[in-house]
């Protein structure tokens, strides 16, 4: 277990402490990520890992979700539209988005390996490039730069930030399963 405990600052002016729990299993990782606000206010908060998986040929990624957030050219996101997910060959895809109403299953696959990235959280954050040898699934509980829409004024059960309570916490799990192919 690691465990971090913030004081604020000038980057975040919220108290918080925060645990990364990492399980081990034969043909698993799982992990858990819990914070609470020890601040004596409310606090916007989210969860989320940003693991990157190699891409060899013949990989393929898949899942299924109900949106999609556009990213700007600045890569934050724009707006919501809808989307069932994806199921592609990574060697073709191009995607680098926020995926809410995700059904908490990605795939993915090639010759030598199945794996699955498993988790409760409604979010995905999938980047995939050609150019790039890896791929990145990110399980969050929030929609990219949901601090700043939230202080912008959009509502923050809409982009998946929380808001604690002062000693309010909140927890997220995920696991990484592998097999052979």
């Amino acid at each position: 277990m690691l465990a971090y405990e913030h004081r604020p600052d000038a980057a975040w002016p919220f108290a918080f402490d925060c645990s990364h729990t990492f399980r081990l299993r034969p043909n698993a990782l799982e992990m858990t990520l819990a914070l609470t606000n020890q601040s004596d206010r409310p606090a916007p908060a989210g969860l989320g890992w940003h693991p990157y998986f190699d891409k060899r040929p013949g990989s393929h990624v898949a899942f299924r979700a109900t949106g999609r957030w556009e990213m700007g050219p600045d890569k934050l996101p724009t707006r919501r539209v809808p989307s069932t997910g994806e199921d592609a060959d990574c060697a073709a895809l191009e995607v680098d988005h926020c995926y809410d109403g995700w059904d908490g299953t990605v795939h993915l696959h090639d010759d030598r390996l199945r794996l699955r990235v498993v988790s409760a959280l409604t979010r995905v954050v999938v980047f995939n490039s050609a150019s790039r040898p890896y791929l990145a699934i990110e399980p969050v509980s929030h929609v990219n730069n949901a601090v700043h829409l939230y202080a912008g004024g959009a509502p923050a059960d809409a982009l998946g930030l929380t808001v604690l309570q002062p000693g309010e916490s909140m927890m997220a799990q995920m696991a990484i399963e592998v097999e052979p192919a």
